[in-house]
């Protein structure tokens, strides 16, 4: 494991060094600002982070808010946007098309198999989004987005080891008609249009309507075809209507949808010889299609002495992807078999049902507490698709689907499964205050899943049904304690699950007869039909303080994580037979900062900095799919790719830099009697490993450094704006992540962060 000092392995210096930066603005902004004070001071957030509203400083986790301002003067578009901007928070893609989100250490390994879950998972306005395809959508009309740090076993349950994301959106607003809109236009032939409307329904409802229209050139090109790819086609349509039904009864009712229809992502192969870190080589054209819809239904009821609350959704994402799956020209690269998905199709249909009871007053002057029962019902459709050039004469000779046998051709990994999933849980949290300055928060869930998986790989006549339940009781407890009405402390002990599951595919035992080598198995498998639940066990210290007349906040958290069975993409000696495994022990401890500081009444200083070290700390003996790959899949190769079976202890986890971190500075001024504003903001995302083998040659990811610089001006009647941005200003060529797919192809692709983009946007608003 790496102990550079440049990436904070070391993680007590880590913390020294952020509290150090924290006393050190503490001294700067006394020096700079205590002669010069008005009655201006941070603004006050108020989150729904444990589900009602409080004040950011006041939540004893590790929050971060992002405002819709915060959006616009970062250009963050979508959840790719995010990485860095919150301490700890790193978005990659894999196979071009699936967002992972890891929040310290925590995210998705699995996640070539559908069944698996993310580890954060996604809430709008309260609402759970099961599918991880809603990852691809753009934000829109939004007025809040919390990042929740660290696991969530109590309010918001399973599949939230890492942490949760709650995207809030602006709400209609009754008696008032306003409405904003804007265009933005820039290289690549950029063209992004937004609107949204505020009606008016009578003096008791209100109807609020957004739609963007998004489209972009591609960034990098397939010069053997010429596609362009890392283009963009985006629609997003939403509409929230509200209903004050009478003085204690509310309703609203949610409708969404986004479309994406792309070329798709370019994953440039590490061994592809094409000039150019933007320009790439691969035979098969590319195709990325996406369908998400959500109706969600919120009513709400005083009660008096609660309030009771009920969220319920449909959900549909239907996925379709067209790629080169060996990343590779067969002219310049014959190593690599052509491989390809055509396609690999994704659909997912959800119901959710939740219902919370969230009290008004604290019973006895002292208790405040929330019950609340939560139900979801998922079915998937999977169909994939791969032709593979078995024969070596670099064409993908056709096949006829329902006579390979008889029509022979490139056939590859052929499935079609179709999973589902039911879960149930109800969970309570209540906070008893000792005194005005102690407090005891405990919390319990119970959750229950059935998944069931009908399997049929490789045009199996009879589908092989897999069926698995699991049962989990996580919570929390945690003490915060007021040392001042400023400075608050906390220490929390929080357990957090992610459920097991059933597998696409899975490896024979010893015996069985192997179809895919025509041989009788003699390996041991490392695949099984179904994976266990994950846990981690969390320990967490905090600070929170506000100090100099509300003119600096600091926020410091310091963590310590007990990983248990952690979910990842595992290859089985038999050919084509990669799954989910379980890692029996993992551990991520951590530190991080987040300081807001008003230097002058004009100039503001955002830091927000992570610091991470994990390792897998129990013998586990896994195979790396690049290296078995390397053989054939003739009779006997099972047991020659199981011999290169390694033992993964001491590894750092997948996704986890050493150090991240996000400054920017915001300059605001008058230009005669209309406000400019100015931020020039700088990311560093710390170099990690791609998977938990830690392989030299396929898994170490760089780190990479962005400036971002934007110009604003507003009008001195509020109504129209303008704006100037340039991101990725110095156009670094970064790698936001590789990817190698367990499928039978040993290939390996890049892809990079977008590149230098000049912008400029026109904004009009109206009250």
């Amino acid at each position: 494991m790496s102990t550079e000092l440049s990436r904070f392995k070391r993680l007590p210096i880590a913390t020294a060094i952020m509290a150090s930066l924290a006393t050190s603005a503490v001294s700067t902004v006394h020096a700079e600002v205590l002669d010069d004070l008005d009655d201006a001071g941070i603004e006050e957030i108020i989150i729904v982070a444990e589900k009602r509203n409080e004040s950011l400083q006041d939540v004893s986790q590790a929050v971060t808010a992002v405002t819709g301002e915060d959006l616009l003067d970062k250009n963050i578009l979508s959840f790719v946007d995010l990485s860095a901007i919150a301490p700890g928070v790193n978005v990659a893609k894999n196979e071009g098309f699936k967002t992972i989100i890891s929040i310290r250490g925590v995210g998705n390994e699995a996640n070539q198999n559908i069944v698996a879950n993310p580890s954060v998972s996604y809430h709008m306005d309260g609402i759970y989004i099961a599918s991880p395809f809603a990852l691809q959508t753009d934000f829109i009309d939004v007025e809040l987005i919390e990042v929740l740090r660290g696991p969530q076993g109590t309010l918001f349950g399973q599949n939230s080891t890492g942490g949760a994301i709650n995207v809030i959106s602006k709400r209609p607003e009754l008696g008032e008609t306003n409405g904003k809109f804007d265009y933005t236009f820039g290289e690549h032939n950029l063209s992004q249009l937004r609107g949204s409307v505020n009606i008016p329904l009578g003096e008791t409802a209100a109807l609020r309507t957004s739609v963007s229209k998004y489209d972009r050139d591609g960034f990098s090109k397939n010069v053997l075809n010429g596609q362009e790819l890392d283009d963009a086609d985006n629609l997003t349509i939403k509409t929230d209507f509200f209903w004050q039904a009478t003085d204690n009864t509310s309703l609203r009712l949610i409708g969404q949808y986004f479309e994406a229809d792309s070329n798709g992502a370019a994953i440039k192969g590490i061994d592809d010889p094409t000039p150019g870190a933007r320009n790439l080589a691969q035979d098969t054209a590319s195709k990325f299609e996406l369908d998400s819809k959500l109706v969600g239904l919120i009513v709400e009821s005083d009660l008096g002495f609660a309030t009771a609350k009920y969220l319920g959704s449909w959900q549909e994402d239907e996925i379709m992807v067209q790629r080169d799956n060996d990343r590779h020209a067969f002219s310049t690269n014959p190593e690599y078999t052509i491989s390809a998905f055509l396609p690999e199709i994704n659909k997912v249909e959800t119901f959710t049902h939740e219902i919370n009871l969230i009290s008004n007053e604290p019973a006895f002057g002292k208790l405040d507490w929330i019950v609340g029962a939560f139900y979801l019902d998922t079915d998937i459709e999977v169909t994939i698709r791969e032709e593979l050039d078995t024969n070596g004469n670099g064409v993908l000779d056709g096949y006829v689907p329902a006579f390979p046998d008889v029509f022979a051709g490139d056939v590859g990994f052929i499935s079609d499964a179709t999973p589902s999933r039911e879960s149930l849980s109800i969970y309570g949290q209540t906070t008893y205050s000792f005194s005005d300055i102690t407090r005891l928060i405990t919390g319990l869930r119970y959750t229950k899943d059935d998944v069931e998986s009908a399997v049929s790989n490789f045009f199996a006549p009879e589908p092989t049904l897999i069926e698995a339940s699991v049962e989990e009781v996580t919570g929390r407890v945690a003490v915060e304690y007021d040392i001042s009405d400023d400075i608050m402390v906390y220490g929390s002990y929080t357990r957090g699950f992610k459920p097991g599951g059933s597998n696409l595919t899975f490896g024979f035992e010893p015996g069985e007869f192997d179809f895919v080598s025509g041989a009788v198995d003699n390996s041991a498998p490392l695949v099984f039909p179904t994976f266990e639940n994950e846990t981690i066990n969390a320990y967490e210290i905090g600070i929170k303080a506000e100090l100099l007349d509300n003119r600096l906040r600091t926020n410091l958290a310091t963590f310590f994580y007990d990983y248990e069975n952690l979910q990842f993409q595992a290859t089985d000696p038999n050919a084509f037979q990669g799954g989910v495994a379980n890692i029996p022990e993992a551990e991520i401890t951590g530190a991080e900062l987040e300081l807001i500081a008003l230097l002058t009444d004009d100039l503001i200083l955002d830091v927000k900095m992570s610091a991470l070290d994990s390792e897998i700390t129990q013998d586990y003996f896994a195979l790396d799919n690049v290296v078995a790959d390397g053989l054939g899949f003739a009779p006997g190769d099972d047991v020659l790719r199981s011999e290169l079976a390694e033992n993964v202890k001491g590894n750092e986890l997948a996704k986890a830099p050493g150090f991240t971190m996000d400054a920017s500075l915001e300059y605001t001024t008058n230009i005669a009697t209309h406000e400019f504003r100015s931020v020039l903001q700088y990311t560093y995302r710390g170099d990690f490993e791609q998977r938990i083998f830690n392989n030299p040659a396929i898994d170490q990811v760089s780190s990479y450094e962005v400036v971002n610089l934007r110009f604003s001006l507003d009008l001195d009647d509020d109504a129209w704006g303008f704006d100037v941005m340039a991101t990725n200003l110095f156009d670094k060529d970064g790698v936001n992540s590789r990817m190698s797919d367990v499928f039978g192809v040993n290939a390996t692709g890049v892809e990079l962060i977008a590149p230098r983009q000049v912008m400029a946007r026109v904004r009009y608003s109206f009250y």
